[in-house]
Order: C-alpha cells, then structure tokens, then sequence
C-alpha cells in the first residue's frame, strides 16, 4: 500500500497535520531500515510537482513504513539536483 507522503516546516514537533501539504505528485518513496535499526527515507519528486519549491532541506517528511500504518517524520538532509 503506498501512501502519500506529507511535508512539514523544519520547525514541527507534532505531525498530527497536513503540514505544508501532501505530495501528492511524488514518484516514488522508500523507506529501509539500516542494520543498526535506523530507517531511511528516500522519495523522488518531479521538479513539474506542485510542492516542488517547498522542499527544503531542514523540513520533514512524513511516511508509513511499517504493517501498523503509523507515520514517522523524517529530517530531509540532502536534496539532489533534478535529473534531465
């Protein structure tokens, strides 16, 4: 099941919201879990996508990643140049 993920300000605690909103536009988004139990988060998002000029780095995303469906916020730490 794939769910949208959410965009919210560096600034957040909560992620109880839609934050700056929904990516709805967002190609794909994988989250893995790393040996030592911390999970990763990568998504890619076309640069034609609506809340393309909002993701910054700092912000948070918001994913499932787990058979529970909770959310889990993730720290965007890099943004890489658009391909082609």
């Amino acid at each position: 099941m794939y769910l949208i993920p959410i965009l919210y300000q560096a600034s957040e605690t909560a992620f109880n919201t839609n934050g700056i909103g929904r990516l709805r536009d967002c190609i794909s988004c994988k989250v893995t879990e790393e040996r030592n139990g911390k999970y990763e988060c990568e998504f890619q998002y076309p640069v034609t996508g609506r809340r393309f000029k909002d993701i910054e780095e700092g912000c948070f995303v918001s994913v499932t990643h787990d058979d529970n469906h909770d959310r889990q916020p993730f720290r965007i730490y890099r943004k890489s140049a658009p391909l082609n």
